[in-house]
């Protein structure tokens, strides 16, 4: 009997362990991003630093450290890639105020890039020359200016999503006000240029969706990046605006 339940202890401290180990929040899987960013700092200066000493003496020992070390830090590159797509695959699984096919679309993004980052550790592992590093490193840079442009296109469609949560809250109590403010003229004339805000910043989000959404690789995604921003910054602006309205026009009808 007394074995039997020590089975049992030892199985469950076994699945405990297990379960520990995959639920990696996503502090942790940040704190493994920035050891692996701290990681891939070291093998690049190690990399450099035998470039350097091969310039030197341009001998066939030398070279191969050169190849050695440049296929670490490419490798070092790649984890660093990894941990930061794990961190924010956990970060979007963890936030409940995205919509489910928000974060889905989020998801499917990451995987595609995690599957981007093995198939690179399997070129770069083929590496015999420092032409072959050459082209792996270009390579690389494509494939990372790809993921910027779909991690860019779903932070900016998160911030739509706040932003017309936003929007629909500010023209919700701008209504409600509204009822309340029937016979008054001054606090009704407050609250129709709340309502003009209220649209203007209903374009300007609108606009930025259709800026992030033309986020592509190869294409202006940076460019498209920036011009979705602008549009929330001036809807933003527009918000605060008709919340003044807003207040004015509550302040006016509670004297």
């Amino acid at each position: 009997m007394k074995k039997q339940i020590l089975t049992i202890l030892m199985i469950s401290l076994f699945i405990f362990q297990i379960v520990s180990i995959s639920a990696l929040t996503a502090l942790e899987a940040k704190q493994d991003w920035l050891d692996a960013k701290q990681e891939s700092l070291s093998a690049q200066l190690t990399y450099r630093n035998a470039r350097a000493a091969y310039l030197t003496d341009r001998t066939p020992e030398k070279e191969q450290i050169v190849i050695n070390t440049g296929k670490d830090a490419l490798n070092a590159a790649l984890d660093e890639a990894e941990t930061w797509l794990i961190w924010k695959k956990i970060e979007a699984q963890e936030n409940n105020e995205i919509p489910s096919d928000l974060k889905q679309t989020i998801l499917n993004d990451i995987e595609k890039n995690l599957n981007k980052i093995d198939e690179l550790r399997t070129k770069v592992e083929e590496i015999d020359t420092q032409i072959e590093l050459g082209i792996v490193f270009l390579e690389m840079a494509g494939k990372y200016f790809e993921l910027l442009s779909d991690v860019a296109k779903d932070h900016g469609l998160i911030w739509i999503y706040i932003a017309e949560k936003r929007v629909a809250t500010i023209e919700q109590y701008e209504e409600d006000l509204r009822e309340a403010a029937q016979g008054n003229s001054e606090a009704t004339a407050k609250l129709d240029q709340a309502k003009i805000y209220i649209e203007e910043a209903k374009t300007n989000v609108n606009s930025a969706e259709i800026a992030y959404n033309a986020i592509t690789y190869p294409g202006t995604p940076l460019i498209k990046f920036s011009e979705g921003n602008n549009y929330l910054r001036a809807a933003r602006l527009k918000m605060i605006n008709a919340v003044q309205e807003i207040k004015s026009a509550h302040a006016l009808l509670i004297k």
